[in-house]
């Protein structure tokens, strides 16, 4: 459904990490965060999901669901004596979900014959598609995922990017954060931009690329370094 972010901003102390930002993600669009480290993008995801309190602003879910969003952070840490069926149960049990969508969700990431062995002795990409599963224990309106392809093998973000096509289908809303542009290309409707913290854009590619004169988002990226790298100059030489 509908997300609105009126005036949402953080700050540390007397760091701001994100500078007020006023969007509104419209209902079933793919949204991909973009930004380099320190760009504000896990920020934003913290406070879209509850971790972290705004210190500004307003931020509403126009869902009818109890729980609105499902979440899969950039890295779970999952009991290491306990098997992927044990932990999506336990779960399962606070989302009211059946073994039935414990199984759909187990095989959707290819860990179905793992189901019994113990996380401990699991890949780092095994772990996330373990992730993976349990944000797609739930159907929901909303699903964010942050960082999501870490850790994963080339099939696996060919997959992640086909599940993601299907929840688009299924006109649930989606936000993506990623460091990895391909990512934004191929399955968002809108991109949003963040660097150092501050909203640079937020809109389709094609409109993004007409905004900085661009062809590539790559392009985008390096024309937004280098206009704030030009105004810090102009600033410290004032």
């Amino acid at each position: 459904m509908m997300i609105e972010l009126n005036n949402l901003s953080k700050t540390y102390k007397n760091k701001t990490a994100l500078e007020p930002v006023d969007i509104t993600i419209q209902a079933g669009e793919c949204v991909v965060l973009c930004g380099g480290n320190g760009a504000g993008k896990s920020t934003l995801i913290k406070m879209l999901t509850g971790i972290e309190k705004a210190s500004t602003g307003k931020l509403v879910f126009h869902s009818k669901n109890k729980k609105p969003f499902a979440y899969m952070p950039d890295q779970m840490n999952f009991p290491p004596e306990l098997t992927p069926f044990e932990i999506l149960r336990y779960y399962g049990n606070f989302l009211n979900v059946g073994t039935e969508e414990l199984r759909d969700a187990l095989k959707e990431v290819g860990l179905w014959e793992q189901r019994n062995q113990r996380v401990g002795g699991f890949s780092k990409g095994m772990s996330q598609r373990l992730n993976l599963a349990q944000c797609l224990l739930i159907d929901t309106d909303i699903y964010i995922f942050d960082e999501p392809t870490n850790g994963l093998d080339p099939y696996w973000v060919i997959k992640f990017k086909q599940i993601i096509q299907q929840l688009r289908h299924r006109k649930k809303t989606i936000i993506v954060s990623s460091h990895i542009m391909r990512d934004a290309i191929e399955i968002a409707d809108k991109v949003l931009i963040l660097f150092n913290g501050k909203l640079k854009s937020f809109d389709t590619l094609n409109n993004i690329y007409k905004e900085h004169h661009c062809r590539t988002l790559e392009d985008v990226f390096l024309a937004i370094h280098m206009n704030e790298q030009m105004g810090a100059d102009t600033s410290q030489a004032i």
